[in-house]
């Protein structure tokens, strides 16, 4: 009898601490994990954010990424907190995209070209010349009425949450022939990327677009495969392509917009006071890299002057009206080009 006794009492010991054990280990979720979203730790929510770009203090998705997380830390007190992966940690624009929309990552910067493979409601920030070069223009029409209405359509096409447009310098030509007027396009080989519409623009200029990926410009320009290709100064001096270019021609053709997304499940995941925090934050965001766009396109044009390239400003009209049929194509094909095209058109 008393032997029973310590047996049922030994068993009731046991189940007691196996479910304060098992208590213990429930309401955690693992947010280190890549293949997971939102998760939690003792301070409150964390979420993951991915760009491409390696981590550079003075690269616009940097400084949005920091100051999105910066802000939505602070306008919390804490109970949201970001964790920043820069360098294609989280994978390729295209992966994370898929992974946002999926619910598989909480949030991400992404380039608009990648996001025409899914929709096509952005092609019209890709228009050539629109902006003229003209930063405020290009934040005065993507952060105002005609931006937010794109990013609204780009949630309904893709069911993701875009908070806001993200901020690059303009892009211009890099060769290694001199290019001061349109003439001197015809024929040239300039590296693109794979997307119809960029396509459509170099070849509206007179030259041979050569889809290479971008990690093959430094080797094809070394060895002739082509004889120039498009890029932003930043991005130009991180991949000291002034070795290997003689000549930049100030085009501003366009800049590739970028867009800063959510997952729809992580923004359900957050009270109304937190979704305001969060859409705060990357309005800031957009802002922060719209000034350091402004003053590193500065800086590194002037270090491609210092490494010895030449810097060539040429009439631009011939150009802007070389496209004026390109833009109609996009125009007459898809009514978002249209309707945002003309919008940019009465802000000048």
């Amino acid at each position: 009898m008393k032997r029973s006794k310590l047996i049922l009492g030994l068993g009731l010991v046991l189940v007691l601490v196996l479910g304060i054990l098992m208590g213990g280990c429930g309401g955690k979720t693992d947010s280190g994990n890549v293949g997971k979203t939102q998760g939690t730790s003792d301070t409150g929510k964390k979420l993951r954010l991915g760009w491409t770009v390696a981590r550079q203090d003075d690269h616009p998705y940097t400084v949005a990424a920091e100051t999105f997380a910066k802000v939505v830390k602070e306008k919390t007190n804490g109970k949201v907190q970001v964790d920043l992966y820069p360098g294609g940690q989280l994978g390729g624009d295209r992966d994370m995209f898929e992974s946002i929309q999926m619910g598989n990552l909480d949030v991400g910067v992404i380039s608009a070209p990648v996001i025409a493979s899914f929709t096509q409601v952005l092609v019209g920030t890709d228009m050539p010349y629109i902006f003229n070069n003209d930063y405020d223009l290009l934040y005065k029409a993507e952060s105002g009425p005609a931006g937010q209405k794109l990013l609204q359509k780009l949630e309904q096409a893709t069911g993701v949450k875009a908070l806001s447009f993200i901020y690059q310098p303009f892009r211009h030509f890099f060769t290694n022939k001199p290019v001061k007027s349109l003439d001197d396009m015809k024929g040239l080989k300039i590296r693109c990327m794979e997307t119809p519409v960029h396509i459509d623009i170099f070849k509206a200029l007179g030259a041979n677009p050569t889809p290479l990926p971008y990690n093959d410009v430094y080797t094809a320009m070394q060895t002739g495969t082509i004889d120039g290709f498009e890029s932003d100064v930043i991005g130009a001096n991180a991949s000291k392509f002034y070795e290997v270019s003689k000549y930049i021609t100030i085009s501003g053709h366009f800049n590739n917009a970028v867009v800063l997304i959510m997952s729809q499940k992580t923004w359900g995941q957050l009270s109304p006071e937190e979704q305001q925090a969060v859409q705060d934050a990357a309005n800031e965001a957009a802002k922060a890299s719209l000034d350091i766009t402004k003053k590193a396109n500065d800086k590194y044009m002037q270090v491609m002057k210092d490494k010895g390239v030449t810097i060539n400003e040429v009439d631009l009209k011939p150009f802007i009206q070389a496209e004026e049929p390109v833009i109609a194509k996009y125009e007459a094909q898809i009514p978002e080009v249209k309707e945002f095209v003309e919008a940019v058109r009465n802000m000048k």
